[in-house]
């Protein structure tokens, strides 16, 4: 077989090297100020520096999949209240690396990481919540301000029940079955303002809903700025990653629909 001429055979080991390229690229994610940012917020062992990194990037809603087939959704440029939280703090415990942070993100996201279907990931935030206290990622924040009430959570099975999606109802009614098992523990509105001094930056707070078939309508850390703490979310009201204009106590003042908050502390050994 006659052997391709040099100015070929050149051609097709530079698209060789091109395609290699092109192909590691794609599993590339962590630009390198970003990067750089993640070593900044673990050396000064807080996450808010990290989180601040994204502030003015937009709100997304509906970014994961609806239904089966999951797909793994990995995006920096945008977010919703929840995916923010998972990416923030999987990138911090990522050290700057792609497939640590991939592999972190999925171990929030899913209930069973090996064996990713739109009925594993935790849709319920409080399930992921439980989760990552079991894994001792997380640690919620205890005061005596707490109460305990039952949830009769339904909202997700419901939701679905009639979609003619590729779901199964059942599946997310057993998920549904689990967290009705434990009484749900959140401190009310009205004496949060009474507990500010055991929150530390950075904490999660999850915003309880009202509705008795749902846990959280809302998340995000906890920073303190002008002498009292406020939200570092990614909010759907401004469309955007930002700090609430209001502190943490008139952000629930102007939010009827909330019963409460929850305080999750992360595990900085992990």
């Amino acid at each position: 077989m006659a052997l391709l001429p040099k100015s070929m055979r050149l051609l097709f080991l530079l698209l060789g090297v091109f395609l290699f390229q092109f192909g590691n690229a794609q599993e590339k994610w962590i630009p390198l100020d970003l990067q750089s940012r993640i070593a900044l917020a673990q050396k000064n062992k807080n996450h808010v520096i990290l989180a601040e990194y994204f502030l003015g990037k937009p709100y997304v809603a509906h970014a994961l999949s609806a239904e089966n087939p999951e797909k793994l959704y990995l995006s920096l440029e945008d977010f919703d209240c929840v995916t923010f939280i998972e990416n923030v703090m999987s990138l911090y415990h990522s050290k700057g690396q792609d497939s640590l942070y991939k592999k972190n993100l999925i171990h929030w996201r899913y209930a069973q990481p090996k064996d990713i279907r739109f009925e594993t990931r935790n849709h319920y935030f409080s399930a992921a919540m439980e989760q990552l206290i079991k894994d001792q990622w997380i640690f919620p924040v205890p005061t005596p301000e707490g109460k305990q009430i039952k949830k009769n959570f339904m909202f997700l099975s419901q939701f679905y029940r009639n979609k003619n999606k590729n779901i199964s109802i059942p599946a997310l009614e057993q998920v549904e079955s689990q967290l009705r098992v434990s009484p749900f523990t959140y401190i009310p509105s009205i004496n949060v303002s009474k507990v500010l001094s055991s929150f530390k930056e950075g904490d999660i707070v999850t915003f309880v809903s009202k509705r008795n078939d749902l846990d959280v309508q809302h998340t995000g850390f906890l920073t303190f700025r002008k002498s009292t703490w406020y939200v570092l979310h990614a909010s759907q009201e401004v469309k955007k990653v930002c700090i609430s204009d209001k502190n943490l106590v008139e952000y629930l003042k102007s939010h009827p629909s909330i019963l409460g908050i929850q305080v999750f502390r992360p595990n900085f050994i992990k």
